[in-house]
């Protein structure tokens, strides 16, 4: 998954970034790195170790969170190839700054400034297609589509807010509009503020916008950082911090984005996967390999919470009788343990 860090100028956006990936999450194998602009983070899941316990794999692969700092600039809008990044992104975390101005006011019109410039990018983008419209032939619903997603603009609202059914929301997918994605709100405050509820005026602010809000300290962050693993818990616990910023940022994304793990495990490998609640068994395959995809037969299935009962793994679960066998329209379940049959 990649999400980028967004903010103007003065938000303390890089600080964000860092700030995110200060600490490792509980659980996390491999090295957390940064390059550049982009940083790597994974999702800690008490089942995933599980797993590894029982199968003793030479590999654990939990789900990866890819991070990119985007908008280096000091510019007070965004230049055009840092819109292009933005669209590259799946999701977008909106940098607030509170920590310069107490007033829970001005967080508000913070974030009215930074919506109301991404909103203007895709205004833009949206008449100058119809204006070509025009004179080129454009099919009746993206056109009507894009009408809608304007005029939810013009409101200053971003285009995922619009009122679009299913196909006109198709319709549009191929335009990567910046607003038309995912996006949570990252309240930097100050660090007299940190472990503090965010205010019910910026509360009601995002959910007009249909936002979930983060609120963190960069500054608190970074100066956990510096400390040993053993000493960052009670060093943040001093403000009433009950996580570090990543650990909520993972757990934030999974629930805005709907996002639900599924796991292969075998002596090699046990992975976790991500995607979105509701996807069948074949297109959840095409997270492993398009070739598993293409050429699905059957999953083999069970459920974790069924699982670690078993004292023989999934031998066990086939004696048994637990290891079911799905065809491709099964919708695949959180925490989920999946065999793919193919043939290619």
């Amino acid at each position: 998954m990649d999400i980028g860090v967004v903010g103007l100028a003065g938000s303390g956006r890089s600080t964000v970034f860092q700030a995110l990936l200060a600490q490792r999450a509980r659980g996390e194998t491999g090295e957390r790195h940064a390059s550049g602009a982009i940083g790597t983070i994974y999702v800690p899941d008490p089942r995933l170790d599980r797993l590894c316990e029982l199968f003793q794999p030479k590999k654990k692969t939990p789900i990866e969170i890819r991070i990119h700092d985007l908008c280096p600039s000091l510019e007070p809008s965004f230049p055009t190839g840092e819109i292009e990044g933005m669209k590259r992104m799946e999701v977008l975390l909106l940098v607030i700054p509170a920590f310069a101005d107490p007033a829970p006011e001005a967080w508000v019109t913070a974030l009215d400034r930074l919506m109301g410039e991404l909103c203007l990018e895709d205004l833009a983008a949206i008449e100058r297609r119809l204006k070509r419209a025009v004179r080129e032939k454009i099919r009746d619903q993206e056109k009507e589509a894009l009408e809608i997603a304007q005029m939810t603009l013009e409101k200053e609202h971003p285009i995922y807010a619009a009122e679009l059914d299913e196909e006109q929301r198709n319709a549009l997918r191929g335009y990567a509009f910046v607003t038309d994605r995912p996006m949570i709100a990252v309240l930097n405050v100050a660090e007299e503020q940190a472990g503090k509820p965010v205010p019910a005026g910026l509360t009601a602010r995002a959910d007009e916008y249909r936002l979930a809000i983060l609120s963190l300290s960069a500054a608190l962050e970074a100066e956990m950082s510096d400390l040993p693993a053993e000493e960052q818990a009670d060093f943040l616990a001093e403000y009433g911090v009950t996580e570090p910023a990543g650990g909520a940022l993972t757990r934030a994304l999974l629930e805005r984005c709907d996002i639900i793990p599924f796991f292969t495990v075998g002596e090699d490998e046990c992975r976790a996967w991500a995607i979105e609640r509701g996807i069948a068994a074949k297109a959840a395959a095409g997270k492993i390999h398009s070739d598993i995809e293409r050429g699905f037969i059957r999953a083999e299935v069970i459920g974790y919470d069924e699982f670690h009962t078993l004292d023989g793994g999934l031998a066990e679960a086939k004696k048994l009788g637990k290891l079911r066998l799905e065809g491709k329209e099964y919708v695949v379940q959180d925490g989920d343990i999946v065999h793919y049959r193919f043939n290619v």
